[in-house]
């Protein structure tokens, strides 16, 4: 490829915003066009974040030659028919987390991309903070030893008007789901990144605090193949936010990080002198306006996913891209029914 990854960005939203904001800031890339439905919307947006293009007509965007790729950043639940159509264009397709509200959904989109031979990336940015990236090296050389425990607290805090402002938010048919969907889905994804598959979970939700459709709470416990063990807790109504924590626990030593803020806040190891012990800037509050949350990360990510279509780099995702969102089906069929189910149950025979 010649010349810059030309990206075209489908939506004029929160996320939106993230990815305009930083493909600025990627090497190699450039904001080409964005496509909205409501004209005045994305007029205003290409005001604040310049491309080339804006489109309100989605046929005429995607027949546009110049564009490769295209940022799906529009609510959970329509990401399905703007990721196949844009499969069907030939255009790579880049998918705000999580890849739909549902597995079978999710999968239709794989099934698209895979049809059309385009490159398929689903944004889990968490996986490119140093912290996680340590972790993962720890594992994987086994300074850690066996890996036995994991513990994951997503406890963040989003305020009425949060949900209010946006009328797709907490809701089953756009959102699918609450606080395990649309923020503690970066750390099913990176619990499954560092450890491999879930094997199963047993799970319950509750609406506990907002005037919304989906949960506000959620704890469940899970099993992974390799044996180990974990936890979750996820929440957007624990005032006033904590930052979360991802625990991994081995028989050689332990690690206690944050991704989004990326920072270790604890680790040992019988195989080496590295003490971390919880850094003085550190802080367990956390905002609830998600617009204040560090976005370093979704630029790193955006740039490995540039690199990857100008043929810079040769690997893509990492992982299956549907282990998040089978991870997710089987806590809410848990949670629904009571009872422990196997990821096998969700992803079939």
């Amino acid at each position: 490829m010649t010349g810059p990854v030309r990206f075209g960005l489908i939506g004029a939203g929160l996320a939106a915003e993230t990815h305009a904001r930083e493909l600025a800031a990627v090497e190699g890339a450039e904001l080409y066009a964005v496509f909205a439905r409501d004209r005045e919307k994305v007029e205003k947006f290409r005001a604040t974040f310049p491309a080339r293009k804006t489109f309100s007509d989605y046929g005429l965007f995607l027949s546009d030659p110049a564009i490769d790729a295209v940022i799906v950043a529009t609510p959970n639940g329509l990401h399905l028919d703007y990721a196949i159509a844009a499969a069907k264009a030939g255009k790579d397709v880049v998918v705000e987390k999580p890849l739909e509200k549902n597995a079978q959904r999710a999968s239709e989109i794989v099934d698209a991309c895979r049809a059309s031979g385009v490159r398929l990336f689903v944004i889990y940015q968490m996986r490119f903070s140093k912290a996680a990236i340590k972790a993962k090296n720890d594992i994987v050389t086994g300074k850690l030893g066996r890996i036995i425990l994991f513990n994951v607290v997503d406890n963040e805090y989003r305020t009425p008007e949060y949900y209010a402002r946006d009328a797709w938010r907490g809701t089953r048919e756009f959102e699918g789901g609450g606080c395990l969907i649309t923020q503690t889905t970066h750390l099913l994804d990176l619990i499954q990144h560092l450890a491999g598959p879930v094997a199963s979970v047993f799970a319950q939700t509750a609406t506990a605090v907002h005037a919304i459709e989906t949960e506000d709470v959620a704890v469940a416990t899970v099993r992974f193949a390799n044996g180990a063990l974990g936890t979750i807790s996820s929440s957007t109504a624990a005032f006033p936010g904590h930052r979360h924590l991802v625990t991994i626990i081995g028989t050689a030593g332990s690690i206690s990080f944050n991704s989004e803020h990326d920072q270790i806040v604890f680790r040992r190891s019988k195989h080496d002198d590295e003490k971390i012990d919880v850094p003085a800037e550190f802080s367990l509050g956390d905002p609830s306006e998600p617009r204040d949350y560090p976005t370093l990360r979704q630029r790193l990510q955006l740039q490995r996913i540039s690199d990857v279509i100008a043929g810079k780099a040769e690997d893509g995702e990492d992982g299956n891209p549907l282990a998040a969102v089978h991870l997710l089906d089987a806590i809410y069929l848990s949670a629904r029914e009571g009872r422990e189910v196997a990821i096998s149950e969700i992803v079939g025979p």
